[in-house]
Order: structure tokens, then sequence, then C-alpha cells
């Protein structure tokens, strides 16, 4: 697979990453389990998140907020600690 199309900060981390996780872990499970993962993929991902996070009060969005390096950051080290275990 191919995915040298990318003019983003490095600290948004390579989708690459997150596609062979989604194989990893949704990809084999049955269908209507898939489904559900991919209606939230694209409520939380593909959306931009703006619907997700409307009815949150700003300080609420947590992960759900737009990424800077800082939240960026969390959610990396959030991510090594859980594929650790």
């Amino acid at each position: 697979m191919n995915y040298w199309w990318r003019d983003t900060p490095r600290y948004l981390g390579q989708p690459y990453n997150a596609l062979h996780h989604a194989i990893m872990t949704i990809r084999d499970l049955p269908q209507g389990e898939r489904a559900i993962w991919q209606a939230m993929f694209d409520h939380y991902v593909f959306s931009g998140g703006e619907a997700a996070r409307a009815h949150l009060p700003e300080k609420g969005h947590g992960v759900l907020a737009p990424l800077d390096a800082e939240a960026a950051q969390r959610m990396h080290h959030f991510l090594l600690r859980s594929l650790s275990l």
C-alpha cells in the first residue's frame, strides 16, 4: 500500500498505522459489529468531529477537540500504554 500524500504536521501521526490497527482489530469482526464500528468512525473521524462535540462545552471536548501538538502527544502516550499491555 502506498501512502505518500502527506502535507500535515508530523505530530498528527501516520494514517497507515491506524489502517493496520483497524485491519487487526475490526476487519474480521462479524458484519454487524463492523457496521457499528463503521458508523462510529464516520461520526467521530470522517465527519471531522463537529457533530460529535457540538453538544459539549469546549472544555469537555477532550479527544474530540481539534488536535494540536500537545493533545496529539497525550493521545500518543495513551496509545503506547494501551498497545503495550
